[in-house]
């Protein structure tokens, strides 16, 4: 039994001797495999906590569903599960997404949404350095809306991007931000009230009606038939298939004197197509007739008659129309 104990006691006494053996030094581990994307988490936290702090909830709870988008596919890429390239694009999209909403924001401090913007555009500015590090991409189209903050330094890293976990990149002193001097409000003058100069009214001159000379007659004055157009094409094609339609002489007879009363001036030759919708001699010469003052180019009468079949129907229709 005793012996038993002394082998216990001599095990447990060489355990920590072991455990010391099994670790490893803080300064010889093993060096992250992407510092990059890690400082990359770091900015969408800073995002993260700086939304934390706005008013407008809603507002907060959509930008904060663009950043657990972004987390997923950065940590992708810490896992080899997705390629730089591809998650950096879909967190430059889910960037621009955050700054709209944050553009539209109801938020009352206006350091909250200068807070957000400008680490939105930190993150932005590390995402795009470190892509092109790692070889080229396809950029993301910058949405018309997005403007940048000016002047923002964000309060972790200092001065112009870069990687704090890369041994080889040193950052440069931080630039000389000139903050924007207020404007001098300057009163405004009150405008000089000039008095009306009140218009001035000329007599209008006076119209004097020349006298002709002694012996002087005037010529009469030439009254000209005002020019009339005839129905154009289209229109005339519809009054034609209406006439067309129309199976009874009585019927196209009133339908005729319809066209006549209505205003509408032919040609000859379209009085002449009018004429023809009849089959009966006797109802083309009574068409011509009601048509005929309606003409514009009487001088081509001679179209009319010569599509008459018998001359007792061109005699008739001359008859009829004066000639």
């Amino acid at each position: 039994m005793r012996s038993r104990s002394w082998i216990l006691g001599l095990a447990l006494g060489m355990l920590p001797m072991s455990l010391s053996t099994l670790t490893v030094p803080t300064s010889e581990a093993r060096p992250i495999r992407r510092p990059g994307v890690h400082a990359l988490l770091q900015d969408l936290a800073q995002i993260e906590a700086f939304n934390g702090e706005r008013d407008d909830q809603r507002t907060g709870q959509q930008i904060h569903q663009q950043i657990v988008a972004v987390r997923i596919n950065l940590l992708r890429v810490l896992s080899n599960q997705e390629q730089l390239s591809q998650a950096g694009r879909s967190a430059l999209e889910g960037l621009y997404n955050m700054a709209a909403l944050n553009s539209r924001s109801f938020d009352r401090d206006p350091d909250v949404l200068y807070r957000v913007a400008g680490s939105i555009e930190h993150m932005r500015q590390r995402l795009e350095q470190l892509m092109q590090k790692f070889g080229p991409f396809q950029a993301v189209p910058v949405p018309r809306d997005y403007r940048p903050p000016v002047g923002y330094q964000p309060p972790i890293y200092r001065g112009p991007v870069w990687d704090p976990f890369d041994p080889n990149s040193i950052p440069a002193a931080p630039p000389v931000v000139v903050q924007p001097q207020p404007p001098v409000y300057q009163q405004p003058q009150p405008p000089v009230y000039q008095q009306p100069q009140p218009p001035v009214y000329q007599q209008p001159p006076v119209y004097q009606q020349p006298y002709p000379p002694p012996g002087h007659h005037p010529p009469p004055p030439v009254y000209q038939q005002p020019q009339v157009m005839p129905v154009p094409p289209g229109q005339f094609g519809s009054l034609l298939s209406g006439l067309q339609r129309l199976s009874f002489s009585d019927e196209k007879q009133n339908y005729v004197r319809d066209l006549a009363k209505s205003g509408y001036y032919f040609t000859c030759d379209q009085i002449v197509q009018l004429m023809k919708t009849s089959a009966f001699g006797d109802d083309q010469v009574k068409i011509g007739a009601a048509l005929y003052p309606q003409a514009v180019d009487p001088q081509n009468f001679m179209q009319m008659t010569s599509a008459l079949t018998f001359e007792s129907d061109r005699q008739k229709l001359r008859r009829l129309i004066g000639k």
